[in-house]
C-alpha cells in the first residue's frame, strides 16, 4: 500500500510536465497560426508606393474661397465701422464682391442692390457739387473706375441721372491729354472703362495707345495694358499685349509680383492670356495671396483698393469680365429732382428737442433737408465742410466736444445701422424719419 502511494506521488510531477508541454504546444500553434494570418493579410494588402507622396495642407485656412469669404466679411465691417465707405470707395468694394463672390451678387439680390447704391450715391454726391466731374482724384482714374462698378451694376453710364459720364470721361481726355500720356496706368483704365462700355475710342486715344504703350514702368501699369488691350482686342496691338505679358512674367519672383496689391492686379491681367506658363504663375500667386491675407494677416486688408484687386484674382476674375455680364443696363431716371419728398428730423430721444419735417426735391441730400428746415422753422445747426464732406458739429445749440470724442449720430428709423456722418452723402427718401443725437 505504501508503495503504491509512493508511485503515485512520483508520477504526477510526470503528469504535470507532460501537460505544461501540450499546453506550451498549443500556445505555440496559436502564434503560428496568427503570423501565418497577418502574413497572408500583407501579402493581399501590399503598402503603396510612397516614395513620391506629398503631404497637402488642408484648404483651411490658405484656401482662396476662404480667403474671399472672409474678404467680404471684412468689407462689410469696414463699411460698418466707417459708417459708411469714405474717399469713394464704393466702386472698389462694389467690384471686389461683384467679381469675387459673382454668384451671390447677383442683379437684384438685397447685397447686390445695398453697395451697387453705393456706387450711385456717390456719384450723385459729387455731381451735385462738380457737374464736369474734372476735379483731380476723377480725372485720374476714378471716373473711369465707377464707370467699370455701374457697368458690373448693371447700369447704363451713359444716361446717368440725365449725364453721361462716358462722354464727361472724354471731355477730361482732351482737356489733359498730356497727363494721360505722362500717366499710363490711368490712361489703361480710362481704356478699359470705353471698352467695357462698348464705346469705341477716338482717334486721338488710339494715337496715345500706338505713341505712348510701348514700355512699362511697374507690375500695375503692364497689368492694366493688359487688361484694357486685350479686352480692346484688336491685332494691330497684339505686340503691346505680348510684350505686357512678358514684362509681368519676368517680375515673377517667390510665387508672387511683390506685394498683394500688385500681385491681385497682375494675376486679374494674367487671367487673359493663354499661355501655360500664366496658368501656372496664377496658381502659385493665388496661393501666396491667400496666405498672405489669412495667416499672416488674419483676413484683414490694407484698403478697400486692395481688396478690388485681391477678391477677383482669387476668384480668376478680372475686372474686364464686367464686360458682358448683363443682358440688360438699366436707366436711372434722367432728373434726380423730380417729384418732393417730404424728411422727418428728430432732435434727441423720440424728438425730445425738436421734431419737424422738410419737403425737398427727390434726390437732395440730408444736407439740404436740414438747410431747408433751418430756413422755414426754428431748427438750427452747424456743419464743417472737410475732405470727405459736411460733418455735423452742432443740433439746435448743442456743440459736441471734439477733445472729449463726442459726435454726432444720424440713424434712420426701421435701418440697424447708423447712417454715414457725412451729411452730403445721404440721399432721403419720401417719408423717412432720421434722428440726430449727440453720444459721449
Amino acid at each position: 500500500m505504501a508503495r503504491d502511494k509512493e508511485a503515485l506521488f512520483n508520477e504526477k510531477p510526470g503528469r504535470r510536465r507532460n501537460m505544461e508541454k501540450f499546453c506550451l504546444a498549443l500556445i505555440i500553434l496559436a502564434a503560428l497560426g496568427l503570423i501565418i494570418g497577418l502574413i497572408a493579410y500583407l501579402a493581399s494588402n501590399s503598402p503603396r508606393n510612397t516614395s513620391d507622396y506629398v503631404m497637402v495642407e488642408p484648404n483651411y485656412p490658405s484656401s482662396s474661397s476662404y480667403a474671399i469669404n472672409n474678404g467680404e466679411r471684412w468689407i462689410k465691417d469696414y463699411q460698418i465701422t466707417s459708417m459708411g465707405m469714405m474717399n469713394n470707395e464704393n466702386a472698389d468694394a462694389f467690384l471686389a464682391l461683384r467679381l469675387g463672390l459673382m454668384s451671390k451678387y447677383k442683379p437684384g439680390g438685397c447685397d447686390f442692390n445695398f453697395f451697387s447704391k453705393g456706387v450711385e450715391y456717390d456719384l450723385l454726391s459729387t455731381l451735385m457739387r462738380n457737374r464736369n466731374l474734372d476735379g483731380i482724384p476723377w480725372v485720374r482714374s476714378m471716373l473711369a473706375k465707377y464707370i467699370i462698378a455701374l457697368e458690373a451694376a448693371c447700369v447704363d453710364p451713359t444716361r446717368f441721372y440725365g449725364n453721361d459720364l462716358l462722354g464727361l470721361l472724354d471731355t477730361n481726355f482732351r482737356n489733359f491729354t498730356t497727363y494721360y500720356k505722362a500717366n499710363p496706368n490711368d490712361f489703361a483704365t480710362l481704356l478699359l472703362a470705353k471698352c467695357i462700355s462698348g464705346v469705341e475710342l477716338t482717334a486721338e486715344q488710339n494715337t496715345v495707345i500706338m505713341q505712348n504703350i510701348s514700355s512699362f514702368r511697374s507690375v500695375e501699369d503692364a497689368s492694366l495694358a493688359l487688361l484694357a488691350l486685350s479686352c480692346i482686342n484688336s491685332s494691330t496691338h497684339y505686340s503691346k499685349i505680348m510684350k505686357a505679358e512678358t514684362y509681368l512674367m519676368s517680375h515673377f519672383v517667390n510665387d508672387s509680383f511683390r506685394d498683394t496689391y500688385q500681385t491681385g492686379l497682375a494675376i486679374q491681367a494674367l487671367t487673359r492670356s493663354n499661355t501655360t506658363e500664366a496658368a501656372d504663375a496664377i496658381e502659385k500667386a493665388q496661393l501666396f495671396l491667400a496666405k498672405e491675407i489669412q495667416i499672416k494677416r488674419m483676413g484683414r486688408f490694407l484698403t478697400v483698393g486692395e481688396a478690388s484687386n485681391v477678391l477677383p484674382a482669387l476668384a480668376g476674375m478680372s475686372w474686364a469680365d464686367v464686360k458682358g455680364k448683363c443682358p440688360t443696363k438699366r436707366i436711372v431716371p434722367t432728373d434726380p429732382n423730380a417729384g418732393n419728398i417730404q424728411v422727418n428730423i428728430e432732435v434727441g430721444e423720440s424728438g425730445q428737442i425738436f421734431n419737424g419735417s422738410a419737403t425737398i426735391k427727390k434726390g437732395k441730400t440730408l444736407l439740404d433737408v436740414l438747410q431747408t428746415l433751418q430756413k422755414n422753422s426754428t431748427f438750427t445747426f452747424m456743419s464743417v465742410e472737410t475732405a470727405y464732406g459736411n460733418i455735423l458739429t452742432s443740433v439746435m445749440g448743442q456743440t459736441m466736444d471734439l477733445k472729449s470724442g463726442q459726435n454726432w449720430e444720424v440713424s434712420l428709423k426701421g435701418s440697424p445701422n447708423h447712417q454715414s456722418m457725412y451729411l452730403d452723402r445721404i440721399i432721403p427718401e419720401d417719408a423717412d424719419r432720421y434722428t440726430l443725437k449727440l453720444q459721449d
